[in-house]
C-alpha cells in the first residue's frame, strides 16, 4: 500500500494508461495524406503529441492553407476502431500499478469521453476508475491550459496542491504544472536519443520527476 502526501492521483489517458498513440497517429497520417494533406507518421508524432484533436485540425488547416474535408474527423474515428480493437494494449506495468495505488484516482484527458471509454474498456482498465473520467470537452480550453486538471480536482473534491499528475506529453505537463499540481513525467520512448529528448522536454515543461518504467510509479509517489 502506498502512503504519501498526495490525496488524488490524476492520470492522462493516451500514452500513460493505454499505448494508443502509435495506432492513432498512424491512422491520422494515412487519412490526412489520402485527403490531400501529405504528412508522415513521424511528423504527426512530433507535432501533435498531447494536443487536442481540435488544436491538431486547426494547425493542419493553417499549415496547408485549406480546409479539411467535412467528414474528416468521422472518417478518422471510423478507421481507428478496428486497429484499436486488434492492437491496443495497456501501457506496460499500469495494471499492477493501479492495483497498488490506494489513493483516489481519476483520468483527465484531451480526448473525447467516447474515446476514453472505448480505449479503457478495450484494455480492461475502465473499472479501475469507477466512472471518474474527465475530458477536455468538459471545459472551455484543452491542455496546455490547466482547465481539465482543475475541473478533475474540483469534481474529486481535491485541492490542486494535493494532486499528483501522471503525464507523457509536454502539452499535458504544461497543463498540470499551470494547475499548480505535482507532475510526474512518463518518458516511454525506448531509443536512447528519443528517450533523452523526451525526458529533457518533460522536465523543462515542469515535471518534478521523470521516469521511464511505469512499475516505478508506486515508489515515486
Amino acid at each position: 500500500m502506498v502512503k504519501n502526501r498526495f490525496k488524488l492521483v490524476i492520470f492522462d489517458c493516451d500514452g500513460v494508461l493505454v499505448d494508443s498513440e502509435p495506432i492513432i497517429n498512424r491512422i491520422f497520417a494515412e487519412t490526412l495524406t489520402e485527403a490531400g494533406f501529405p504528412i508522415t507518421y513521424a511528423e504527426v508524432t512530433q507535432k501533435f503529441i498531447g494536443k487536442s484533436l481540435k488544436t491538431c485540425l486547426e494547425i493542419i488547416e493553417a499549415s496547408y492553407k485549406k480546409p479539411l474535408p467535412k467528414n474528416f474527423v468521422e472518417l478518422c474515428k471510423e478507421r481507428e476502431i478496428a486497429p484499436l480493437q486488434q492492437e491496443l494494449q495497456p501501457v506496460s506495468g499500469i495494471t499492477e500499478i493501479l492495483e497498488q495505488i490506494r489513493l483516489p484516482k481519476c483520468v483527465a484527458s484531451n480526448s473525447s469521453h467516447r474515446h476514453i471509454q472505448m480505449v479503457l474498456k478495450l484494455t480492461g482498465l475502465l473499472d479501475k476508475f469507477d466512472g471518474k473520467l474527465y475530458s477536455a470537452n468538459d471545459v472551455s480550453r484543452p491542455k496546455p491550459f490547466p482547465d481539465v486538471y482543475l475541473y478533475a480536482a474540483e469534481q474529486m473534491n481535491s485541492n490542486p496542491e494535493d494532486c499528483a499528475v501522471i503525464e507523457d506529453s509536454v502539452t499535458g505537463v504544461q497543463a498540470a504544472y499551470a494547475a499548480g499540481m505535482t507532475v510526474f513525467g512518463y518518458a516511454h520512448q525506448s531509443d536512447a536519443c528519443g528517450g533523452l529528448r523526451q525526458r529533457t522536454a518533460l522536465a523543462e515543461a515542469g515535471a518534478k520527476i521523470v521516469f521511464n518504467d511505469m512499475r516505478q510509479l508506486a515508489k515515486l509517489l
